[in-house]
C-alpha cells in the first residue's frame, strides 16, 4: 500500500487532522476547517467529497506516516538465520526500537497519537477498512516474525505477545502527560528515558518468547 498526499490536499489533511484530534468529527465543522486552512468549501468537496471522507483519509495518512515496516522487511529476507539466538534477540530489540521511535520520539506531531486514540473511542463508520489496510497488516507481520523467532510458541501465544508490544508502546503514547508528570519531566520524552523504555519492553518480550539470556 502506498499513500502520497501533496499540495493543497496534504494541507487540508494536516489542518483538519489537528481539529479532528482536538474536537472529533462531530465537533469540527467544514467552515472551521476551510477558515483555518484558508480555502473555500468547494475544496473539501473537490478533494474528499465530504467531511467524513476527509476524516478517513486523515486517519489513513497518519497511520501511513507512523507505519512500522521492519517486520515485513525481515520476512522478505531469506538469508536471515532464525536458528541463532543472538540474531533473534537483535530482531526483537530492533522491532521494539522501531515502534518506540515512531510513536514516542518528537519526530511526529503530538496530534497524530491523539487522533488515533480518538478514532478508537469515537470510531467512524469506515474505521474497519483503515484497520484492515494498516494495523492488521503490520500486526500479522509482527506475529509471523515472533513465530519464526520462537517456533516453540503457537500462533495464538505469539499474537498475544505482539499485542503486548503494541500495548506497551501505546500506553506511553496515549498517557504521555501523566507519565511525564510522574517523572517530573517537561517537554517530550528524553532520549535517556526512551532508551531505558526500549530495554524494558525488549526484556519483557524476550522473556515471554523464551529468548532471554540475561545479557541483552
Amino acid at each position: 500500500m502506498t499513500i502520497e498526499f501533496v499540495g493543497k490536499k496534504l494541507e487540508l489533511i494536516e489542518t483538519a487532522g489537528q481539529l479532528f484530534a482536538d474536537l472529533g468529527v462531530q465537533g469540527t465543522s467544514i467552515r472551521h476547517i476551510v477558515k483555518k486552512c484558508g480555502v473555500n468549501i468547494a475544496s473539501i468537496n473537490y478533494y474528499f467529497g465530504s467531511k467524513e471522507n476527509l476524516y478517513i483519509e486523515t486517519l489513513k495518512y497518519v497511520a501511513w506516516q507512523v507505519r512500522c515496516p521492519l517486520a515485513n522487511q525481515l520476512l522478505s529476507k531469506s538469508s536471515i538465520d532464525f536458528s541463532s539466538i543472538q540474531t533473534k534477540q537483535k530482531i526483537i530489540k530492533a522491532l521494539v526500537k522501531e515502534r518506540v521511535e515512531k510513536y514516542l520520539s518528537d519526530k511526529y506531531p503530538t496530534w497524530y497519537s491523539k487522533l488515533l486514540l480518538r478514532s478508537l473511542i469515537e470510531p467512524p463508520e469506515n474505521l474497519k477498512a483503515v484497520i484492515q489496510n494498516t494495523f492488521l497488516l503490520e500486526l500479522n507481520d509482527l506475529i509471523e516474525v515472533f513465530s519464526k523467532c520462537a517456533p516453540q510458541k503457537n500462533k495464538e501465544e505469539c499474537r498475544y505477545w505482539a499485542f503486548s508490544l503494541l500495548g506497551e508502546v501505546s500506553f506511553y503514547a496515549f498517557a504521555e502527560p501523566a507519565v511525564k508528570l510522574s517523572l517530573s519531566q517537561e517537554g517530550g520524552y528524553s532520549k535517556k528515558f526512551l532508551k531505558k523504555l526500549q530495554d524494558h519492553i525488549s526484556s519483557l518480550i524476550l522473556k515471554g518468547l523464551d529468548l532471554w539470556s540475561g545479557n541483552v
